[in-house]
């Protein structure tokens, strides 16, 4: 009964998932434009450079990084981020299209003019570009602010990938460098005249204060969640285990959520 009751809700869960769309509904463009012009007179003349996460490698849907999301609201794997304060211009670059991951998750966004209608960046281009425009960006010495701290997915806090770090480089059998440090060091010698600086405490301190539209999605996220966990409470039984009602609380979530509301709300609100 209990196997088939989590089987069920699974079930339930995947039957209300959607694909992906091109561009975050929790938000407009123009809230996202406001954060980015926002660090650009923080950095004044220097660069800001940040780097999306990579693909899950599994059945999950894709889930970009805090910090990514936070400045573009786009949901790519690999994306690429430059913010140039001295022309008060941004630049995304985007893996080109696949056909195959597109049959199975549907539309991803691509680098062309639809993806500078959707997103309000003023260059989307291929991934492939990035290094000359990094170059072209340093070819005289400025700031480059790129983030220290590793990427933080979901509902971790920034302690949960700095202890994985920690113990990988711990490790005898692994001793790898982060997927973070790597791109320091790749940034670092691709632009050598970069002074390059910490990003991470210019998104902080804009992310402390919200605005009014973040304000809003934070209480609607909040209230959706709330409606999840009162009814996984009143369906509980005697015997049942916590992920049991687990997945009965995600399930209803997913339905009070139908248009995407709360998916990315917390993320997107910073």
């Amino acid at each position: 009964m209990k196997a088939t009751l989590f089987a069920a809700s699974l079930v339930l869960v995947g039957a209300v998932a959607s694909a992906q769309p091109l561009f975050t509904d929790s938000l407009p463009k123009e809230e996202f434009a406001m954060r980015r012009a926002r660090l650009m007179e923080k950095i004044g003349d220097g660069i800001a450079v940040i780097q999306g996460t990579t693909e899950t490698g599994t059945s999950l849907k894709f889930r970009q990084n805090n910090q990514f999301y936070y400045l573009t609201g786009v949901a790519v794997p690999r994306a690429i981020l430059l913010i140039d304060g001295k022309t008060k211009r941004s630049a995304l670059f985007l893996p080109p299209r696949n056909e195959a991951r597109e049959r199975s998750e549907g539309p991803i966004l691509t680098p062309g003019p639809e993806a500078v209608q959707l997103t309000g960046i003023e260059s989307v281009e291929a991934r492939d570009q990035f290094d000359a425009a990094l170059k072209a960006a340093t070819s005289t010495p400025r700031k480059a602010y790129l983030p220290f701290r590793p990427e933080v997915l979901g509902g971790a806090s920034v302690s949960d990938p700095r202890q994985r770090w920690a113990a990988s480089a711990a490790d005898p059998w692994d001793g790898g460098l982060p997927r973070e440090t790597l791109f320091l060091q790749k940034v670092k010698v691709a632009a050598p005249t970069a002074e390059v600086q910490d990003l991470d405490p210019l998104i902080d301190a804009l992310r402390f204060v919200k605005s009014p539209r973040e304000i809003a999605l934070i209480r609607e996220s909040t209230r959706l969640a709330g409606l999840a966990m009162m009814k996984a409470i009143r369906s509980a039984r005697t015997g049942m285990f916590e992920y049991e009602i687990d997945a009965i609380g995600d399930y209803i979530f997913k339905v009070h959520n139908q248009h995407g509301i709360a998916y990315f709300a917390l993320v997107a609100a910073g």
